[in-house]
């Protein structure tokens, strides 16, 4: 853990962007118009969200992050972009499309529960000549990226035509793409380092039914052969992580209690990117990944993990070694101050 808060990867993401808004409040009766509750909203708070919750998961673990999508010509748009850059993300390879509605999703949260989402997007692909301008900008800096991430969220800006410019131009300077897929067919990502699918989605995609090891050993593989990866992985929630290269390694994870799954993938893909980028191997990643997703999902809402958080977790379930818990002066200073402000009762033991 003390060598990945030493390292600060260079990681572009490019997919689907949009901004996750949420309505906090108590609902404590019914509408007299219509059998619907009726929310007396609190507060308002709005997150990137998409592949724009990639980018935040990045950005939160310590890593350089640049992005790269398509935006609409509207509001929405220039609130996204000005929460891209206050973050300090390079947004060269952001393309403003005229006729495009840039994609935002609102949420009701009644009492710590969802209870309505309501969404404004454009679905349908972005056009060729927006595709021409995002491989123009990756081209431009590729040499600056340890790593690329296509996060697809189906919104229509990883078309085929761009997945498949960006892995021929990343294999042209020895660069891996990881991606996030989205929907059946997969085709369109051949050639990636790998995917990471979960495991309804590996079935989908796969047509093999996963009940066993034997049928997920089996779509693993297939996964590998018919997109042409270098290694294959399927994501099995509480299960933890299964790897595909010479034969098949599953990593286990251990979630203490699970509030919201919402952008636990995006913690996944950016945790795993971080960690290979910054040496790891893939079992040591998907260690890292597994932790920082169990993190996420005991918040609400799209939610990422620092690294003090993914090491107080990993402590807790005593995965983690002596040297962990050692601290010096300086350290200890800084957890004090963390638990004052949380106003957490701090207890010295001499033994």
């Amino acid at each position: 853990m003390e060598s990945l808060r030493n390292t600060k990867p260079n990681i572009l993401v490019v997919g689907d962007l949009m901004i996750d808004h949420y309505l906090w409040g108590d609902c404590d009766r019914i509408s007299p118009e219509a059998p619907v509750q009726v929310v007396n909203v609190a507060k308002e708070t709005a997150v990137l969200g998409g592949a724009g919750n990639v980018v935040n998961n990045l950005h939160t673990l310590g890593a350089s992050v640049s992005v790269a999508s398509v935006i609409g010509q509207d509001e929405i748009g220039r609130e996204l972009t000005l929460m891209l850059k206050s973050l300090g993300v390079k947004t060269e390879g952001l393309v403003t499309q005229e006729g495009r509605k840039t994609s935002k999703k609102s949420r009701v949260i009644a009492s710590n529960q969802q209870i309505l989402r309501y969404d404004k997007e454009s679905k349908e692909d972005i056009s060729s000549e927006s595709v021409d301008k995002i491989v123009s900008a990756i081209k431009k800096d590729l040499f600056l990226y340890d790593m690329i991430i296509l996060s697809d969220y189906g919104k229509g800006v990883l078309t085929p035509a761009l997945c498949q410019e960006i892995i021929s131009v990343a294999a042209s300077m020895n660069k891996k793409v990881l991606v996030d897929p989205k929907g059946k067919d997969y085709s369109k990502y051949k050639g990636a380092h790998f995917l990471t699918p979960n495991k309804k989605e590996a079935c989908e995609a796969t047509g093999i039914d996963i009940i066993d090891d034997e049928s997920l050993l089996r779509a693993g593989e297939w996964l590998r052969q018919e997109c042409e990866l270098e290694l294959s992985m399927i994501t099995l929630s509480e299960d933890g992580i299964a790897i595909f290269e010479d034969e098949m390694t599953k990593v286990p994870t251990v979630a203490k209690e699970v509030f919201d799954v919402t952008g636990a993938g995006d913690t996944v893909i950016s945790s795993l990117a971080y960690a290979i980028s910054s040496g790891k191997d893939i079992v040591s990643a998907a260690h890292f990944a597994n932790a920082a997703a169990a993190v996420v999902v005991g918040k609400i809402g799209s939610a990422t993990a620092t690294m003090d958080e993914i090491e107080a977790y990993e402590s807790t379930i005593h995965q983690s070694s002596s040297d962990m818990h050692i601290k010096s002066k300086e350290e200890i200073q800084k957890v004090v101050r963390k638990a004052q402000e949380k106003n957490q009762r701090i207890v010295f033991t001499n033994g």
